[in-house]
């Protein structure tokens, strides 16, 4: 399993207002979509899962994981913290 970490970590906020969680890498994005997201469909998500999956592997490049990550965070209305 490749494990890298992304150069900017998404910050959300996951468990309710004001309590944020850090996603640094793929492997944390993937956890945080099958046990922590508060919706389990959507095309964004679906597209999130598989392409961590496929980053897990070693078949697409960790950028491709976060981006997916964003998307699903933006279709299923988690706020994101913007980078400082």
């Amino acid at each position: 399993m490749v494990e890298q970490w992304w150069q900017d970590p998404v910050v959300l906020e996951l468990d309710g207002i004001g309590r944020y969680r850090v996603i640094r890498n793929t492997r944390e994005a993937a956890e945080c979509l099958l046990r922590r997201w508060p919706v389990q469909d959507g095309c964004a998500y679906e597209a999130a899962i598989r392409t961590c999956q496929c980053v897990l592997r070693g078949e697409w490049p960790v950028d491709y994981a976060r981006q997916d990550f964003v998307a699903a965070a933006v279709e299923a209305f988690i706020h994101i913290q913007p980078k400082h």
